[in-house]
């Protein structure tokens, strides 16, 4: 639904910017308080100053709603804006005359379900959760997943993606999905489209840089021969990029463990 929202917003867009001479032939373009009137346009604070920002129009309205580095092709909905101080809420507005850029402004004053980085990198500045899939296309391709030095997770020794050794499992579709609500973090693993997901909480160190799984292990944990230790060391945590590691994963304690997802849709 949402890609046929912005389709007919970019459609309706491309329309409205139709040469000079093609003008005369549209409506007049009314004015942005004409428009916030017959669409009903309302923007609001949830609470006094809260950075939660109730907006909507009426039904069938074409919108886009921009605030804060956030968007929204609905009609009614609420923005979580992430920083205090005063923020303008932009409505562009496709009308038969074009598109008219309707603005309001409120003032933020509190944060409120905000996560404290870094912890919001891996499940949303709200906790609504952010869906990771392996890295594929990181270097050569062959590098997110391997066995490395347990004292350098930089250093690969061995690639069984790069000797035609694949996962247990078949592949590499597993999605990982980490969230939070009421101070539960939450990871789910979807091995395969479809497919039922495994579900565990989990902690998060953020002094010691390390996620610690209840119920479960990583997956395509194949060559990790010590199931029992489920704490894994976060080597890169950013907006796009998740890196895990394990030293001491074999028998003889002498090698690493290496797992790099990216955020599902970021490409390198």
């Amino acid at each position: 639904m949402k890609k046929i929202f912005i389709f007919l917003f970019v459609t309706m867009l491309i329309a409205s910017c139709d040469p000079i001479e093609d003008r005369d032939s549209l409506p007049v373009l009314k004015s942005a308080d004409e428009v916030a009137q017959e669409i009903d346009l309302k923007v609001e604070s949830v609470t006094p100053g809260s950075n939660e920002i109730a907006v909507s129009v009426k039904d069938g309205s074409i919108v886009l709603w921009k605030a804060d580095g956030l968007s929204s092709f609905e009609t009614t909905d609420t923005l979580k804006l992430t920083s205090l101080g005063k923020k303008d809420i932009i409505c562009d507005v496709v009308t038969d005359g074009g598109t008219v850029s309707i603005q309001r402004e409120v003032e933020v004053t509190v944060l409120e379900g905000l996560v404290p980085e870094p912890l919001s990198y891996l499940v949303g500045s709200f906790g609504d959760g952010v869906t990771w899939v392996y890295a594929t296309d990181y270097g050569d391709g062959t590098q997110h997943w391997y066995l490395s030095s347990p004292t350098n997770w930089e250093e690969l020794w061995w690639s069984p993606v790069a000797d035609g050794t694949n996962p247990a499992d078949g592949g590499f579709e597993d999605e990982l999905f980490f969230s939070r609500a009421d101070d539960v973090n939450t990871l789910k693993i979807t091995t395969s489209p479809g497919a039922e997901p495994k579900s565990s909480e989990f902690e998060f160190d953020a002094d010691n840089m390390t996620i610690t799984l209840k119920d479960m292990d990583l997956c395509d944990y194949d060559y990790v021969f010590v199931p029992d230790v489920r704490t894994y060391e976060i080597k890169l945590l950013n907006e796009n990029e998740l890196v895990l590691f394990q030293d001491c994963a074999g028998s003889a304690k002498n090698l690493g463990w290496v797992w790099r997802f990216k955020k599902k849709g970021y490409r390198y």
